[in-house]
């Protein structure tokens, strides 16, 4: 009886290690990645580290798809990566629920967004192409006069600047 207790213990344990082995391959560090897989997933190598093992293995994923992507689709994923990278906790949430909703959506209704999006995004590079070609806007001459105006400090406020300690961030109580 103490001796399949015992098996049954070890067992347990080299299950629990192999188990742990797994996952650790599956997520691995940072540290760890290959150099090609640090160069496609570099926008999120900020994030990198607090990704749950589920994550991990689908960046994974992706890095290995990477290669044999068109140009123009790599250059969308390296953009994606980066907005996401830019974004807060908060953001990133709510971009996960709008997603739910938006596949929780009928077909029908997930197509007609799919086209607006691409309508808006159009009209968005139209303008944007506008924008490019149009001289930039001079600004008024009021605004111009007074910006070449030269600022005037009170005394005691250059005595103040000056008498701030380095590195200080210059904002005085009074």
């Amino acid at each position: 009886m103490a001796q399949a207790l015992i098996g049954i213990a070890l067992s347990l344990c080299l299950g629990i290690s192999f188990a742990h082995a797994q996952t650790a391959k599956q997520s691995p560090p940072w540290s760890q990645l290959t150099q090609e897989q640090q160069r496609i997933l570099a926008p999120i190598q900020g994030e990198w580290d607090k990704l749950d093992p589920p994550r991990k293995r689908k960046w994974l994923g992706i890095a290995q798809r990477y290669p044999k992507m068109k140009q123009e689709e790599q250059e969308r994923l390296q953009r994606r990566m980066q907005e996401w990278a830019n974004l807060t906790p908060a953001q990133r949430q709510a971009a996960r629920e709008k997603y739910k909703e938006f596949e929780q959506l009928p077909a029908q209704e997930r197509q007609a967004v799919r086209k607006k999006w691409e309508e808006y995004k159009e009209a968005r590079a139209a303008q944007d192409a506008q924008k490019a070609t149009e001289p930039p806007e001079e600004k008024p001459a009021e605004s111009a006069a007074a910006s070449d105006a030269p600022s005037e400090k009170p005394a005691e406020s250059a005595v103040e600047s000056e008498a701030t300690p380095s590195g200080a961030t210059g904002l005085q109580q009074r």
